[in-house]
């Protein structure tokens, strides 16, 4: 940029020592005025319109009709009207892109950036894997990417930038876990366990609720009489209605803790429900550990809700309405569980099991008269039948 007597051209702090920046340009000899929010906003405002000018697209009705909103003015506008069910993870994803990027105005981001952004966590958590410290692993920096990449489309919806820099960043790949708990599994970890602990367990896999749903769950939502529990605003922004079981509706019928707290499960407190990571850490996880099972969490009984349901029978839909996915693709991964599941498939549409009943009913319609003409497996009698020239009538046998 320019630079005249140790100033930055075009560059004005107004009044001096208040902090407020103004960017001054002129184009065709009219001077115009841009607010600024900090000098480092005013410096690349200040070179986007030379640019423009020199270029020959300056618009200045464009910035006079569009305000610059920084990113991280932006996000604070979007958790405050947040009623998503994970408030607090946008607030944290907010705060580390207010950290890193909040100075910075909406159409200021670039691809690029996102890009190299991604590139150095990746590198970061590369480097320090084999040391043992946390970092952001590949899922969680998508996490974070997503969260932007939502905030910078509502932006695009409002009109404040043209297109999100997001769409053109490469999230990375990610396999899809469904770990479940085996029958053996849950037998041992039942006997490593309190008996309140293992209830807790227990419920999560009879239900099949998300964690936050679980240690979250008042009494008001649950009706004993109709034997249902209602979760008004789970993931997906809709009611949903769970079916309790008798061993469900036991546990429930056992518990008092209705009678000093609105929660299930409270916490120290009663006013507040149990601290859901501190209760994993201190009792799930130590008892994952001395049954020996390897790479479980609590999620896993979540899978374990679904993978029994399948095993048992159950429809894809009905586990669907069950976990409350909105997407059948999300519970169509527990498919390959299902008792014969590609055997049926193929079974389906088999052309020998068609014929083959064919042939039985052909067959059991004359065998009651004496003297029935033998038929084929089209219900068409043997004699009648054209035999292609050269080809020999296949035999059964019992070698190979």
């Amino acid at each position: 940029m320019a630079r005249k007597d140790g100033k930055d051209r075009g560059i004005v702090e107004k009044p001096t020592g208040s902090g407020k920046w103004w960017v001054r340009l002129t184009i065709n000899g009219r001077e115009k005025w841009f607010r600024a929010t900090n000098k480092s906003q005013a410096k690349a405002l200040y070179g986007r319109l030379k640019a423009e000018a020199r270029e020959g697209t300056y618009f200045p009705e464009k910035y006079k009709q569009t305000k610059q909103v920084t990113l991280r003015a932006w996000i604070a506008r979007h958790l405050e009207g947040c009623s998503n069910r994970s408030v607090a993870n946008s607030r944290r994803y907010g705060r580390f892109w207010s950290l890193l990027l909040g100075n910075r105005t909406l159409r200021d981001i670039s691809t690029e950036d996102l890009r190299r952004i991604q590139a150095q966590l990746k590198a970061r958590y590369d480097l320090d894997k084999a040391k043992g410290t946390r970092r952001k692993a590949p899922p969680t920096i998508n996490r974070y990417f997503s969260y932007l990449r939502h905030v910078l489309t509502l932006a695009v919806n409002d009109g404040k930038i043209d297109r999100n820099p997001i769409s053109g960043v490469k999230f990375f790949p990610e396999a899809i876990k469904t770990r479940f708990l085996t029958d053996d599994e849950i037998y041992r970890l039942r006997h490593l366990m309190e008996p309140r602990v293992w209830e807790m367990v227990a419920f999560a896999i009879e239900t099949g609720l998300r964690r936050s749903e679980q240690f979250n769950l008042r009494w008001s939502q649950i009706d004993m009489d109709n034997r249902v529990l209602n979760l008004p605003m789970p993931k997906g922004s809709k009611s949903r209605y769970v079916p309790l079981t008798d061993g469900v509706c036991a546990l429930l019928s056992r518990w008092d803790s209705f009678t000093k707290s609105p929660f299930v499960f409270p916490g120290k407190d009663p006013l507040k429900p149990l601290d859901a990571r501190s209760f994993v850490h201190r009792h799930f996880d130590p008892a994952l550990r001395r049954a020996g099972i390897v790479g479980a969490s609590w999620h896993s009984l979540r899978h374990t809700a679904a993978t029994r349901r399948v095993l048992s029978g159950a429809s894809l839909y009905g586990v669907q309405q069950l976990l409350g996915h909105r997407d059948i693709k999300t519970t169509a991964r527990y498919s390959h569980l299902t008792p014969g599941f590609m055997q049926e498939t193929v079974s389906k549409g088999s052309l020998f099991s068609s014929v083959d009943s064919q042939a039985e009913t052909a067959t059991g319609s004359k065998t009651g008269s004496a003297g029935s003409t033998e038929t084929s497996g089209f219900g068409q009698p043997i004699d009648f039948m054209v035999r292609p020239a050269g080809i020999e009538p296949a035999t059964l046998s019992l070698e190979g």
